[in-house]
């Protein structure tokens, strides 16, 4: 989700910018060019940012394990409704036996 959160962010920057360059071009003429070209830059390099930003957050995700400790907490979840069963059995079973 933050992925997705990043790229239309970036893209939202993108467009802004293209807009807002395509809309001043209009009026000064060739001057306005490279300002566009920096403001498109800067939106790239934003992007660029954004983008690293999202990897690190999953890297970290990943070097925290999440899944693996999902997995032993229900494992631990599972064992103990395994023991739970097995008393149950020895009480119903001393109970018939007397």
């Amino acid at each position: 989700m933050t992925s997705r959160l990043a790229g239309v962010l970036a893209c939202a920057l993108v467009m802004a910018v293209t807009v807002h360059g395509v809309g001043g071009a209009a009026g000064s003429g060739a001057g306005e060019t490279s300002v566009a070209e920096k403001v498109g830059e800067t939106a790239k390099r934003i992007g660029r940012t954004i983008e690293e930003g999202v990897k690190k957050t999953a890297k970290k995700i990943e070097d925290k394990h999440v899944p693996e400790k999902i997995e032993r907490k229900l494992k631990k979840a599972a064992d103990k409704t395994v023991e739970g069963f097995q008393k149950a059995q020895r009480k119903i079973k001393q109970k018939l036996a007397d």
